[in-house]
């Protein structure tokens, strides 16, 4: 047990010091487990016959400090894994020295979830055409039917003529203010010759405005 926690310490040190994934031990994980498992049950033990003793607080020190440099090691390479993951989903190399096989397939699985990802949510940073549309399957066919006989046509009115209100020519013989018929605004300047609603004419006439003319053909309209 003495040997692997010397080991450990070493290969926390080589891990320090190492860009990438530093050479270990292909069963680390299994046999680091193992290691402080045991360890546990060593110290546990111990204190168990002897609280007191110095054996059994030894025994849990070495346990703590070499439960501390696997957390180390473990974490380490762990940010590795996902350094190298990120460069390869955007193009960088994907082969990675030294890794165990556990750390391969947490490699991949990494990979594939931000590939996926970069997919799923900014496909425009894939290169290549679009994907093409989902098909749309045929419509199932439907055997005709008895013919639908045509409903008779509905008579429809004939539109009554367009009727207006009676017109009638009257002549401007004094200007004065625009005067509104129906939806338009007329100038009353003198000698002008209107064509006016014949109520319009009749208020003009009366009020000294305008003159009556009686013609078949108007000679100005405005």
């Amino acid at each position: 047990m003495a040997d692997l926690f010397s080991q450990l310490l070493e290969w926390r040190r080589a891990e320090a010091n190492a860009r990438v994934l530093a050479k270990i031990d292909p069963d680390f994980y299994a046999g680091t487990a193992k290691f402080l498992a045991d360890l546990r049950r060593s110290y546990e033990v111990d204190l168990r016959e002897n609280p007191s003793g110095r054996k059994g607080e030894l025994s849990r020190q070495t346990y703590q400090r070499a439960s501390q440099v696997a957390r180390d090691i473990l974490e380490a390479r762990a940010q590795k894994l996902l350094s190298a993951a990120f460069q390869a989903s955007v193009g960088g190399p994907r082969d990675l020295p030294n890794a165990l096989a556990e750390e391969r397939a947490l490699f991949d699985q990494l990979l594939g979830t931000l590939l996926d990802f970069r997919r799923s949510t900014a496909p425009y940073l894939e290169p290549g055409p679009s994907p093409p549309p989902p098909a749309i399957p045929p419509a199932t066919a439907v055997a005709p039917g008895p013919p639908v006989p045509a409903a008779p046509p509905v008579p429809r009115a004939a539109p009554a003529p367009a009727t207006g209100p009676a017109m009638a020519y009257v002549r401007i013989v004094q200007s004065t203010r625009p005067l509104q018929v129906g939806g338009e605004t007329v100038d009353l300047r003198e000698d002008d010759v209107l064509s006016l609603p014949a109520e319009a004419a009749r208020l003009l006439v009366e009020g000294k405005v305008a003159e009556p003319l009686v013609t078949t053909t108007p000679s100005k309209d405005r």
